[in-house]
């Protein structure tokens, strides 16, 4: 009586389950709508392949690039023409300091003699032009040929027994060795030029280093560029690569080259 009990459930799930085993042998049709897979991939249209261009020439270049840059970079120049910049470089006050002290000491002592030994009436007259001039010889002469000169004049005045002619040959000659001794004391910032006589001795020449800023064109080299001649379509053509193309390449449909064949051509 238990066993029927057990056995009962399992059969009513047999006979309820026996009609829908012929569906299961069964597959679902294909619809009309859907194509295949060979059929989409037949209507793909695919590009032509690359066809062979042989290689006429190629030759390699340095590409470049050039830029103009502010830099600085050093530089040799005789010491002369760096002294003569330096004093071109003070003020102007400062760069004729020596000369401008030498116009006042000789106007000064033109004026002073002219009116120590000549009547009111001539240095009244004589006086503008005196000094003047004066101011001007110490200016070229400087402060050493101004005392030279007025040590001078004194020293001929008392030898030649105050004769005018001697006291001026007195002055000049001391002029001359006064300028001699102040230049040998306190020598130019700028040594004069070498002279142009063949004959004169050839100076020797320093050169220092210096520092010199301004614009310079920077030319930089880049990878090389292959300049390629090939023949596409029985016709020339060139191009630049940065690439080695070998002795062929492959060129499109539209003449666009892909890269180089990679194969030796007979």
């Amino acid at each position: 009586m238990q066993i029927g009990a057990a056995i009962y459930p399992g059969l009513v799930c047999i006979a309820m389950a026996l009609p829908a085993l012929p569906a299961l042998g069964q597959s679902t049709p294909a619809t009309a709508a859907s194509p295949s897979v060979p059929d989409v991939l037949a209507d793909i249209e695919l590009p032509p392949a690359p066809v062979l261009a042989p290689v006429l020439y190629a030759y390699a270049t340095l590409g470049s690039t050039s830029t103009v840059e502010s830099t600085c970079w050093q530089v040799l120049i005789p010491e002369r023409q760096y002294l003569i910049r330096e004093e071109n470089a003070k003020p102007w006050l400062l760069r004729n300091a020596v000369p401008l002290i030498g116009a006042a000491m000789g106007g000064f002592t033109g004026g002073f003699l002219l009116k120590r030994h000549a009547t009111a009436a001539v240095y009244k007259r004589w006086a503008v032009p005196v000094i003047l001039g004066s101011a001007g010889a110490g200016f070229v002469l400087g402060p050493g040929g101004v005392t030279g000169a007025v040590v001078g004049g004194a020293i001929g005045d008392k030898l030649g027994k105050q004769k005018p002619a001697i006291t001026a040959a007195g002055m000049l000659g001391g002029a001359l060795a006064g300028k001699a001794l102040w230049d040998m004391v306190f020598p130019p910032a700028v040594p004069p030029a070498p002279g142009n006589d063949p004959d004169d001795d050839i100076p020797v020449e320093v050169f220092l280093r210096d520092k010199t800023c301004g614009t310079r064109l920077q030319t930089a080299l880049s990878q090389s560029v292959y300049r390629v001649g090939y023949r596409f379509n029985n016709e020339e053509r060139v191009a630049e690569l940065p690439y080695d193309p070998g002795e062929a390449l492959l060129v499109s449909a539209g003449g666009d080259i892909t890269g180089p064949a990679r194969k030796r051509l007979d």
